[in-house]
């Protein structure tokens, strides 16, 4: 197989059905490619999905773990029992569309790194929302060319980059592709956007306090990555300090959501959805500033422990 489409999938029968029924319907035969499900030790019904799965997808192959390893640890597993030289990843939660594994698969040819599209239902205001406050860089509409991030539901890696950065760093629980990428950019590979390979997010996350602890709790986290790379990706200042992040948290998302919806008119046809996206964005600055004031406190302590006597 040339090319491994790895899925990472924790008690979610329901959507890796859904998922694995997409990968069923591909331009590309499915027996030329295979599909690595690792389950993190779920407790539902996720190997009998599996099972009824490979009548269609006769490559499939089911591992699953002993303990709950969390995302990068499953991902690097995926890696590890994968055979292809290209190796495309995407959540349980997504929808491939019919041509995502062609178009992946020859972007791959020429990039090492490539980043696909994520749509959005648009049935559901609140989805919908969340979707475009967190994919906005990689919606349908936008042209395709360099970025600088990726999202782990639309991704692909040549084998060789990734057994060059040592796969993916079990400390980065919550957000391990961005963390991965920012690696290999500053090893000088780049990250090409193909805008045609695209796969429909659908999450389970529907509520307004689900989507806000999302937004919240992705910034704590990824804040982190943007300032240990910030000649990079050349991060604001006022996104290194918590008390400024916060102060600034109205301007910030203000110009954010500006940003989004004037880089990709597509988006206009959703005008409604503008206040919930720039509440979404206050609420990551937020959020930022959580991770932020938790660095600093870590930074402070182990001054003060290594001044110590």
């Amino acid at each position: 197989m040339s090319i491994s489409i790895i899925i990472c999938t924790y008690n979610r029968a329901g959507l890796l059905e859904r998922a694995l029924r997409a990968l069923a319907r591909q331009t590309i035969r499915p027996e030329h490619f295979e599909v690595i499900v690792i389950d993190d030790c779920s407790e539902d019904a996720t190997a009998t999905v599996c099972d009824i799965a490979r009548r269609d997808l006769p490559n499939l192959r089911y591992v699953c773990n002993s303990t709950n390893m969390g995302i990068p640890g499953a991902a690097n597993r995926g890696i590890c029992v994968s055979s292809g030289d290209r190796l495309l990843f995407t959540d349980d939660d997504c929808i491939a569309h019919n041509n995502w594994v062609e178009c992946m698969g020859k972007a791959l040819l020429s990039e090492p790194i490539v980043a696909g599209a994520v749509a959005s239902p648009v049935s559901n205001y609140i989805r919908l929302c969340h979707n475009i406050a967190e994919f906005h860089r990689f919606m349908p509409g936008l042209k395709g060319g360099p970025v600088q991030f990726i999202a782990g539901a639309n991704m692909g890696i040549r084998r060789s980059v990734i057994e060059e950065l040592a796969g993916f760093q079990n400390c980065a629980m919550l957000a391990p592709d961005m963390e991965m990428v920012l690696r290999a950019q500053s090893k000088g590979h780049s990250i090409f956007f193909e805008p045609n390979a695209i796969v429909t997010h659908n999450p389970d996350r529907t509520t307004l306090a689900s989507v806000f602890r999302y937004a919240s709790k992705h910034a704590s986290e990824t804040v982190v990555y943007r300032n240990q790379y910030r000649s990079l990706l050349r991060t604001p200042f006022v996104i290194r300090l918590s008390a400024l992040t916060v102060l600034a948290s109205p301007l910030i998302a203000f110009k954010v959501t500006l940003g989004i919806y004037l880089k990709n008119t597509s988006l206009m046809r959703f005008f409604g959805t503008i206040p919930l996206v720039y509440l979404l964005k206050v609420a990551w600055c937020w959020g930022a500033a959580v991770g932020l004031r938790k660095h600093e406190r870590r930074k402070t302590e182990w001054f003060a422990s290594s001044s110590s006597p």
